[in-house]
């Protein structure tokens, strides 16, 4: 069963599993968020920077080649390793090969440093930056698939507090209707005072509830505004939703091989591959070191010197290093990172527990709401058709008007609670699917 709930996965496009919903409001929104939210730039930041910091390691297996140039002003002649040679007579004026003499010195030279790695650390270090940038990347993943998550999980908390404040106006306005009608039956005897007085408490209690909606509705616009970076988004009308918007269907549970698609888990498990390859860096430290070193230059004692000549030096040749004693530190340094990589793994598989936890958990309370939104429908509609029966009784001089009151007051409970239910439903088919990486077990 398995295999084909992978098929599945593989067949549904997890970088956006919003349109799923079919709410084009709702994909406007998403794509906002992707474009604008703060913590995706940071994320992207750190991709570049570790991105940055794998090109500087591997600029490590490289050759480098430096320029060199200096200008000196030397006294001491022969013992500041300069001599100068006689011209015709100075020896009979006291100049001689080893007199002192002041004199300038220019030089230029470039020099070359070549690391031949064989079992080097270069080439190891290079492995864990790449494995630290494809974490850095999977991190940046997770970032888009929670803001995604969490742009949408406020958008349904929002559309579902739009909903039952329709359920409240549209009450009151049918609880005024019904003052009214209360009114005109008390002025003509059919109706008490009573009955008046009930149904001004049942309304004003009704209208009560509004501002506390207002409030709740408030507080996710400015949630959605800080996610969408954009703090004009609370003076902003949001389209009415669509009619097509849908509860996705669940048919089946979840493997544990899916969730090593999720970012944080394959973040995880780049982590074990840079502590692996730090390992092995550590433990190239204990081989020899290849290098081929050079140099080569020209050094005069003026600008129009430096040409070809006896001023010419040079120098080219392998270095072997080969570490003899280090008072234990490449031993230390390998058992530390050997015990990093286990913490890596204990590290991997607690976040593959946490994200299978985390899916049964989504799974089990979205079959739960949808359940319990299907009853509240069917009790919905039970109570309506019971509200309506009694407000015929009433007007007939059948039925008393608490039997009215009770009708209503379930009604208005029970559109409340479905509305709720319904959002409900959707913010858990939201965290089913964050917990799957934007993947459906349909």
């Amino acid at each position: 069963m398995w295999f084909l709930l992978l098929l599945c996965m593989m067949a549904a496009d997890p970088d956006n599993w919003w349109v799923a919903y079919g709410d084009p409001v709702l994909d406007g929104l998403v794509q906002r968020a992707l474009s604008n939210n703060l913590d995706i730039k940071a994320a992207a930041q750190r991709v570049e920077q570790a991105r940055a910091l794998a090109g500087e390691a591997k600029s490590a297996l490289q050759p480098s080649i430096n320029l060199n140039a200096g200008a000196q002003k030397l006294r001491g002649g022969y013992q500041a390793g300069v001599v100068r040679v006689p011209q015709g007579g100075d020896s009979e004026n006291g100049r001689s090969f080893v007199a002192p003499f002041e004199t300038g010195l220019v030089s230029a030279s470039l020099d070359m440093r070549w690391e031949i790695s064989f079992w080097g650390p270069n080439s190891k270090q290079l492995n864990a930056s790449r494995a630290d940038l494809q974490a850095q990347v999977e991190f940046q993943n997770e970032a888009r698939l929670i803001v995604g998550a969490e742009v949408a999980r406020n958008y349904f908390e929002l559309r579902g507090i739009e909903d039952q404040l329709a359920v409240a106006r549209r009450n009151l306005k049918n609880q005024e209707e019904l003052l009214e009608l209360i009114r005109i039956r008390s002025r003509a005897g059919l109706s008490t005072e009573l009955d008046a007085e009930r149904q001004s408490a049942v309304l004003a209690s009704l209208d009560a509830t509004i501002p506390i909606l207002e409030l709740q509705r408030s507080i996710r616009t400015h949630r959605l505004a800080v996610i969408l970076a954009d703090s004009a988004f609370g003076a902003q009308t949001l389209a009415p939703v669509s009619p097509k918007l849908k509860l996705p269907l669940l048919q089946s549970g979840i493997d544990s091989e899916l969730l090593k698609r999720r970012p944080d888990v394959r973040a995880a498990h780049a982590r074990i591959q840079g502590a692996a390859a730090r390992v092995q860096q550590a433990r190239s430290e204990l081989y020899p070191r290849l290098l081929l070193t050079g140099l080569a230059g020209r050094q005069s004692t003026g600008f129009s010197g430096l040409s070809l000549g006896a001023g010419n030096f040079f120098n080219i040749g392998p270095q072997l290093v080969l570490p003899l004693f280090t008072g234990g530190k490449i031993r230390a340094n390998i058992e530390a990172n050997n015990a990093q990589l286990e913490q890596e793994k204990i590290a991997y598989e607690s976040e593959l527990l946490a994200a299978f936890q985390e899916a049964e958990d989504a799974i089990a309370g979205y079959r739960l709401h949808q359940e319990r939104f299907t009853k509240l429908e069917e009790a919905t509609g039970r109570a309506r058709t019971a509200l309506a029966l009694s407000e015929e009784l009433y007007k007939a001089g059948l039925g008393d008007f608490m039997g009215v009151l009770d009708a209503e007051k379930s009604v208005l409970e029970l559109e409340l609670a479905m509305a709720d239910s319904r959002a409900l439903a959707l913010v858990q088919s939201v965290l089913l699917y964050k917990a799957l990486a934007g993947g459906w077990p349909q």
